[in-house]
């Protein structure tokens, strides 16, 4: 089978197309609430893990879950072949579509192929390498209602195969207002911070002190903070996709780190031919709280820019690269493309999820907020 959304399997990252437009997303059935739910203060917050078996054939495979009364949001993480790509076509709740599979003529005119309309649905889906994830709701506008959910998977690998689905549950009595989530630093030895020192190396201060103000905003507290020594070797990446083996071993090196795993490297190999310089990468969109999976990370480069306290942007791009581990994608892509969070659809240039890394791009709207704290690596605070 050729490649179905090759085109996409960069969007948790960046987009790399030629053409500019804007679509809304869309949805069919009573999937909104009224007005965005009121965040609340919670004391019963937890994730319910579960994990399943899914047999594909001739590229495709449909399966059905349950959701809990008590279920805020979801994410699905798909563990599959390495050298297969994989989206999720179709999810479907209750009350209706939230991922469709059929395009509208606009969409199928934006040249995404069969991944336009899940891209352009009510909840985005993208797809990846070697799996795919999917965080429920990226919208805080849709519901989550209890019963049973309908997904559908489809593969560039049309051979019969098995893969693993785990969906993380977050559960509460509300979407809660504030969360925590523990961040777990590795370091290689890059720019001079190394794990023995980390704590008062200077550029890791400043950049820390980024995080902890940027992320406060919107009631996420980064802690606790934990610096972990990897090798050497992982300086220089090969591949900003870290699907090969370095990157795969990379991210498998967190033995023990639930919540987000950060990995401070020197560059990655080589420049990108549509990006220039890479500073950061996600690994997934949202990522994995759970170490040493394909998706359970966030790699950032100290050489993307220079360390000095006036244009340094380490801080920055940490943050916005934890913004996608978490859910969000770029507010307003340079093609033109926009996020599906409303409150972000006026012009918010300083936004820190802008397609660019700049100095002052650091804010973050409440909806966004809403999507991270939906995270299954959220924890009580």
């Amino acid at each position: 089978m050729p490649s179905l959304w090759q085109d996409m399997l960069t969007m948790k990252r960046y987009l790399a197309l030629s053409i500019t437009m804007s679509l809304a997303c869309q949805g069919e059935g009573d999937i909104y609430h009224d007005q965005v739910p009121s965040p609340q203060a919670v004391n019963d917050l937890s994730v319910r893990e579960h994990t399943e078996q899914v047999i594909l054939e001739n590229g495709r495979a449909q399966w059905e879950f349950q959701i809990n009364s008590k279920t805020q949001s979801f994410s699905l993480y798909v563990d599959g072949l390495n050298d297969a790509e994989y989206l999720i076509t179709e999810l479907e709740s209750p009350d209706g579509v939230f991922v469709r599979s059929e395009a509208t003529s606009q969409e199928a005119a934006s040249g995404l192929g069969l991944a336009a309309a899940p891209f352009f649905s009510a909840n985005r889906s993208v797809g990846d390498h070697g799996g795919t994830s999917i965080l429920v709701p990226n919208n805080p506008r849709l519901k989550i209602t209890q019963g049973m959910w309908q997904a559908t998977l489809q593969s560039t690998q049309s051979t019969e195969h098995t893969v693993k689905i785990t969906r993380l549950e977050q559960r509460a009595s509300g979407r809660p207002a504030s969360i925590r989530i523990p961040l777990n630093i590795h370091l290689s030895g890059a720019g001079g911070i190394r794990h023995n020192r980390a704590g008062s190396h200077p550029r890791m201060r400043r950049a820390l002190s980024q995080l902890e103000t940027i992320f406060s905003r919107v009631n996420i507290d980064l802690e606790p903070i934990r610096f972990f020594e990897i090798s050497p070797d992982f300086q220089i990446i090969e591949d900003v996709t870290l699907q090969n083996e370095q990157g795969l071993n990379l991210l498998r090196s967190a033995e023990d780190g639930q919540g987000i795993n950060l990995f401070i490297i020197e560059r990655f190999e080589g420049d990108d031919v549509v990006l220039g310089t890479i500073g950061g990468v996600s690994a997934a969109i949202p990522g994995d709280p759970r170490s040493g999976g394909r998706f359970s990370g966030v790699v950032v480069a100290t050489s993307f820019s220079e360390d000095e306290p006036e244009t340094d942007l380490l801080g920055l791009t940490i943050a916005h690269e934890i913004g996608h581990f978490l859910g969000l994608f770029h507010t307003e892509e340079a093609t033109g493309f926009k996020d599906n969070i409303e409150d972000t659809n006026s012009d918010t240039p300083s936004n820190l999820m802008h397609h660019l890394s700049r100095l002052g791009f650091d804010q973050l709207t409440d909806q966004q907020g809403m999507v991270l704290r939906s995270h299954p690596a959220g924890q009580m605070p």
